[in-house]
């Protein structure tokens, strides 16, 4: 059984965002990975995931509706992690 189908876990991405974002934000893994946890300097807590039609998606601390990146797709190198990385840490700053 080969299981690099997706070599990077959905944490592995809000880990990536964590460190883009800086020193004072913090990231942790949901559930077996499929959720990501960001953690902001004031203690708010932002979560990445997958929604049932295969979106990622980012919600807020605050959000009534989570934001999805409806065209980007799973990660299979470091530098697609990385640039994954840099937009979903776009979101994360607007809505944070």
């Amino acid at each position: 059984m080969d299981a690099t189908e997706y070599p990077y876990a959905i944490s592995d991405i809000a880990h990536r965002v964590a460190e883009l974002l800086g020193p004072r934000w913090g990231s942790e893994a949901g559930s077996w990975g499929v959720t990501g946890k960001i953690h902001t300097p004031h203690g708010d807590t932002l979560v990445i995931g997958i929604d049932y039609e295969d979106d990622l998606y980012v919600n807020g601390p605050t959000s009534l509706e989570p934001v999805y990146l409806e065209s980007e797709t799973a990660p299979q190198t470091p530098e697609e992690l990385t640039t994954l990385a840099k937009v979903v840490a776009s979101i994360v700053r607007e809505i944070a």
